[in-house]
């Protein structure tokens, strides 16, 4: 996730012509927000870009956001509040809900998930297909106050 903190505009009109989307300024703003963010919800990307002081309006942000996921860009992921939060990394890895801070951050073990992964498909039900494995963890810092 650092690397992509230090995107430079041209490197995310790249990205956003690989995924087939038009490098559009709304879609480099909400992209680079993205990059910041990690993971966030359109609610939050707006709010970093400014809230209602923000070049863009709310609905241009979900729009965008939408469209990235769609085209593969982003993932649309599950949280423990009962909200979704779209991720910038779209590939599969685990995440680590902090529930004392309400932080979200990614964490990466291939081997695991692929055994994870292995385990599910054994135990499937017939006809069935899995498409990928999602596990957050929920922790927090038991020196933390609550």
């Amino acid at each position: 996730m650092e690397e992509l903190q230090n995107l430079t505009g041209e490197d995310i009109r790249e990205r956003l012509n690989r995924h087939g989307l038009k490098a559009t300024p709304q879609r480099v703003l909400v992209y680079e927000a993205m990059c910041r963010l990690g993971h966030a919800s359109a609610d939050s990307v707006y709010r970093h870009l400014g809230g209602p002081g923000s070049p863009l309006t709310i609905a241009t942000v979900y729009n965008v956001l939408e469209s990235m996921t769609e085209a593969g860009l982003l993932a649309l992921r599950p949280s423990f509040r009962g909200k979704m939060f779209f991720d910038v990394n779209a590939d599969s890895h685990f995440h680590i809900y902090r529930k004392d801070t309400g932080t979200v951050s990614d964490l990466r073990d291939e081997k695991l998930l692929e055994a994870v992964g292995e385990g599910i498909r054994a135990i499937l039900p017939d006809g069935l297909v899995l498409d990928r494995v999602e596990i957050q963890l929920v922790c927090h810092d038991p020196n933390h106050e609550r």
